[in-house]
Parts: structure tokens; C-alpha cells; sequence
């Protein structure tokens, strides 16, 4: 496979894919610095590698709102220039250290047009379990609302049934009080003429008899 160097396309700006290997950050003056490693980089347009074939961007707003993921694949633009790469330890700073920074030809922190290609497998394994979470709950919201609706019918049904009968009740009533205006009064049927004679005798009914004394005969 045909590899073309960085250093023969500096300053032009390229449409390039690649695959987002892992997430990384340093500290600079008392502060991190998230950052992204980008694999396999190469032309978006004719799959041709580049060389290096890896590259570590700062995570900045278009990375997050991509909401790009290990094992992604994306396409970028970006441009070929002078920039810095290493470590940002001050004890690495006298250059000896292979991890020293130093000024070589790649990509800025600055990208557009940012899209994601490819989800990677364990991403798209996410998104599939999370859009079938919002589907089970999207049948749960409608049958919830479908239980509703028929619980509100019934309720409206339940409440004519009672005004119906409070409307009867309030016609009997007015019968009642034309019929027997001491009924309405008292809240309750009157008693029948007797009633309380006839517990009476039902009452004494119940006694048991006394006995009868027998007479004394003197002697």
C-alpha cells in the first residue's frame, strides 16, 4: 500500500479518516488537557495511508459534539503544518528525551467538519440497547396513556351515574316531604301508629310467668 509523507503536504488542508484509538491528557500550567489519538489515518478520497499514520488532537468542541468514541471511524478536514509534538514534562525540556517536544510537520487541535462514519462495535451495540430501551418505554408511555384515557372515561361515567342519583334522590325527598312533611324534618321513616304498644306486647310475651304462691294453711 502507497504511504505519502506529511512533509510533502504541508499547508494544504485535507479531507482525512481514521479511527479513534483512545483518550489521553497532560497537564500544562496547572490545568488538564484532554486529548484523542486518531489511527489509521488516511486521504478520505482515495484511501491512501499517511505516514506518521497516528496523530493526538485536543479534544475540543467538535470532538464533543461528535461525541466520538473509542473505535469510532471519522472524517475530518484539517491542515498540514508546523506544529509541536511531545511530552509537556519541564524535566524533558533540555530536548535529550526521545518524548521531548519538538517541531515537526503535522495536524493542529483545529478541525471541521467533523462527522462519524462508522460507530465501532461496542458503540453500536450501546446505541442498539439504548434504542431499544426508548422503544420499550415509548410502548409503556402509550399504554400508560391508554390506561389513562380508559380511567377517565370510567371516572366521567361514575360521576353522571352520581349526580343521576343524587337528582333522584333529591326528587323522592321533595315526594317524602309533601307526602309526610315531619319525614323530611327527622331524616328518617316515621315509626307506624302502635309500634311501640306492639313491642310492648311482644316484649311481655317474651317474660316467663311468675309462679304463684301457695296459699299457707294454719294448723
Amino acid at each position: 500500500m502507497t504511504t505519502t509523507s506529511l512533509h510533502g503536504l504541508k499547508g494544504q488542508v485535507l479531507r482525512l479518516r481514521g479511527v479513534v484509538d483512545r483518550f489521553g491528557g497532560f497537564e500544562q500550567q496547572g490545568k488538564v488537557q484532554h486529548t484523542l489519538c486518531v489511527r489509521n489515518l488516511e486521504l478520505a478520497g482515495s484511501g491512501e495511508a499517511l505516514e506518521p499514520d497516528h496523530w493526538w488532537f485536543r479534544l475540543r468542541q467538535p470532538w464533543c459534539e461528535a461525541g466520538v468514541q473509542v473505535g469510532d471511524t471519522i472524517v475530518f478536514t484539517a491542515k498540514v503544518r508546523h506544529c509541536s509534538k511531545g511530552s509537556h514534562d519541564p524535566a524533558l525540556a533540555d530536548g535529550t528525551s526521545l518524548r521531548a517536544r519538538q517541531r515537526v510537520i503535522g495536524f493542529g487541535s483545529q478541525v471541521r467538519d467533523l462527522v462519524v462514519q462508522r460507530r465501532g462495535r461496542a458503540q453500536q451495540l450501546l446505541l442498539n440497547a439504548l434504542e431499544e430501551q426508548l422503544r420499550r418505554e415509548v410502548l409503556l408511555r402509550q399504554e400508560a396513556e391508554d390506561a389513562a384515557q380508559r380511567l377517565a372515561i370510567h371516572r366521567d361515567a361514575l360521576l353522571r351515574e352520581q349526580e343521576r342519583l343524587r337528582s333522584q334522590l333529591a326528587t323522592w325527598k321533595a315526594r317524602c316531604q309533601i307526602l309526610d312533611p315531619g319525614l323530611a324534618s327527622e331524616g328518617r321513616p316515621r315509626a307506624p301508629r302502635g309500634a311501640r304498644h306492639c313491642r310492648g306486647f311482644q316484649h311481655v310475651d317474651r317474660l316467663v310467668p311468675m309462679q304463684r304462691r301457695r296459699p299457707v294453711i294454719a294448723a
